[in-house]
């Protein structure tokens, strides 16, 4: 696994991380979650699986913290989803929200190698049209 329940304890204080977690699988799996809903949002431009199959210093600390974020707000929504702190809730939304911008080609993460077969433009279409104008008077 690409987080292990220490790491975890970089972003909260041991002791609220053994309350909400109780089980060493409660954590586990709340770290498994998080892996996957990250790897959904990065896994079309990046290769993500190379950078989780990465250990110790090898990974990259902005993804290390992309999956903390989520994890830790999973732990919370499993055990106690009413007490959970609005700051855990902010860093949650924070992090989907740079997931989405990463994914749509408005932020970058360096430390991630690019897929092969991708380009540097956004595969998104964009429509529209000029203004109308008025000929006649």
């Amino acid at each position: 696994m690409y987080l292990d329940i220490n790491d975890l304890k970089y972003g909260i204080h041991g002791e609220m991380l053994n309350v909400i977690t109780r089980y060493a699988e409660n954590a586990e799996q709340a770290i498994s979650e998080a892996q996957s809903e990250v790897e959904s949002y990065l896994t079309a431009r990046y290769d993500i699986r190379a950078e989780f199959a990465k250990t110790g210093s090898e990974r990259s600390p902005l993804v290390i913290r992309l999956v903390r974020d989520v994890a830790l707000y999973n732990c919370f929504k499993i055990s106690n989803p009413v007490n959970m702190p609005e700051v855990r809730r902010d860093a949650y939304r924070d992090t989907i929200a740079f997931l989405k911008d990463v994914q749509a080609e408005r932020a970058s993460i360096d430390a991630l190698t690019r897929r092969t077969g991708t380009t540097g433009t956004s595969s998104y279409v964009s429509f529209g049209g000029n203004r109308k104008r008025k000929n006649q008077m």
